[in-house]
């Protein structure tokens, strides 16, 4: 069943399935409903929504489509165990994140990653130190594809983990790599990256992190991480803000 007693507000749009899919959405990414909890029946959000069962099933099934919610045969409708999913796909979507569902994913990678950096300061091989720099140099080229500047600059983030010397940490940037592929393309698209990437900005992007991590400066790389994170998703949270 729903925790917390979520409440849900009478829907006045011309778009009614529309804004009843909102509405669940909100909810779930503010953690009013969890995966795995269960909705109310359709008679109880019919009342609750003030909406007709047409557009109540057609708001839902929009969620089932999108693997937010799932449907089970004499049980109910769920919300779904696999929330990441969700994410990533919306990210690969292009669709407009709340300001609370950019701090979810900013405030994982930075508690992940910039300690990721530090070990890898410490404990990278010379191999390692090698790999990083030949990925940094490939995003800083000129003429780069978009696509493949994400997959380097995913590649770099996941190089920093394996350089950490954590297996239990690496994993964790692992299951993340789906909603990291969207979050990180979403954001080449935003800065206007779709055709050309400016090479440039990108190396400025990386390459602090690099250097302290060649110099192994653990401190160091931990700001120079954290640094990258500001400069990085700092204008996403004020446009999502706006």
């Amino acid at each position: 069943m729903i925790a917390d007693s979520p409440t849900f507000q009478l829907v006045e749009t011309k778009s009614l399935a529309e804004a009843v899919a909102e509405q669940l959405m909100a909810l779930i990414a503010k953690g009013q409903l969890k995966p795995g909890d269960r909705l109310p029946t359709e008679p109880e959000l019919m009342a609750q929504f003030g909406v007709g069962r047409s557009t109540l099933r057609e708001a839902v099934k929009s969620l089932v489509v999108a693997g937010l919610l799932e449907t089970r045969r004499s049980a109910g409708t769920f919300v779904s165990e696999s929330y990441t999913d969700f994410l990533s796909q919306r990210l690969n979507w292009g669709m407009v994140f709340s300001k609370q569902e950019l701090r979810h994913i900013i405030d994982v990678r930075c508690a992940l990653e910039e300690q990721a950096v530090a070990l890898a300061a410490e404990f990278a091989t010379d191999q390692q130190k090698a790999r990083l720099s030949d990925l940094v140099d490939t995003i800083s080229q000129q003429g780069i594809e978009p696509e493949q500047a994400v997959e380097n600059d995913i590649a770099f983030h996941v190089s920093i983990a394996e350089a950490s010397n954590n297996p239990l940490l690496l994993n964790l940037i692992l299951n993340l790599r789906q909603v990291l592929h969207g979050y990180i393309k979403s954001g080449y698209t935003r800065r206007g990256y779709e055709s050309q990437v400016n090479a440039e900005e990108m190396a400025n992007l990386h390459r602090p992190i690099l250097q302290a991590i060649l110099a192994g400066q653990p401190d160091a790389a931990k700001q120079a991480m954290h640094t990258h994170f500001e400069n990085t998703t700092g204008w996403q949270l004020a446009q999502a803000e706006e």
